[in-house]
C-alpha cells in the first residue's frame, strides 16, 4: 500500500545560470511536483540579465508535458520584508505579480519551501504579506 505524502515532492533546488543578451543571468529555482502532470516553480535570487519574463518561457519548455503554475520570491533583508507573487503571463508577454502571505504558499509546498530560501533571508518563517 502506497504512503501519500502530505506536502509535494521536491524536484529540483538549484542556482539557475543562463545567458540573456550577452550577460550571465542567475535566479534560484526550485520545482515541486504536487501532480503527476503539475509541476510548482519558485524563482528568486534574480541577478544579471535574468528576468521573469526572460526565464519563465525557458522553464516552461523544460516541462513541455506538464501544468506550470509560477510563484516568485524576493527575500528578506534588515531593510524590506520578504515578498512572494504568484505569477501569471498574460497575452502580450507581460507578467503580472499578485503578492500572497509566504505561509499560504508554505501549507501548500511545505516544509522544503523555507528550509531551501535563500542564505540572505532574513525573514522568520518568511511570512510576509
Amino acid at each position: 500500500m502506497a504512503v501519500e505524502r502530505a506536502h509535494p515532492e521536491m524536484i529540483r533546488d538549484e542556482h539557475y545560470v543562463r545567458s540573456f543578451d550577452g550577460r550571465q543571468g542567475y535566479a534560484h529555482v526550485r520545482a515541486w511536483r504536487p501532480a503527476p502532470d503539475q509541476v510548482t516553480v519558485m524563482i528568486s535570487g534574480l541577478h544579471g540579465g535574468s528576468t521573469l519574463k526572460k526565464l519563465l518561457p525557458l522553464l516552461r519548455d523544460e516541462y513541455p508535458d506538464d501544468t506550470l503554475e509560477f510563484f516568485f520570491h524576493v527575500p528578506s533583508d534588515w531593510t524590506a520584508l520578504g515578498y512572494y507573487a504568484a505569477l501569471t503571463v498574460g497575452s502580450d508577454g507581460t507578467v503580472v505579480q499578485t503578492r500572497m502571505a509566504g505561509d499560504t504558499l508554505a501549507a501548500r509546498l511545505g516544509p522544503t519551501l523555507y528550509a531551501t530560501e535563500d542564505p540572505d533571508d532574513d525573514s522568520v518563517g518568511g511570512d510576509s504579506p
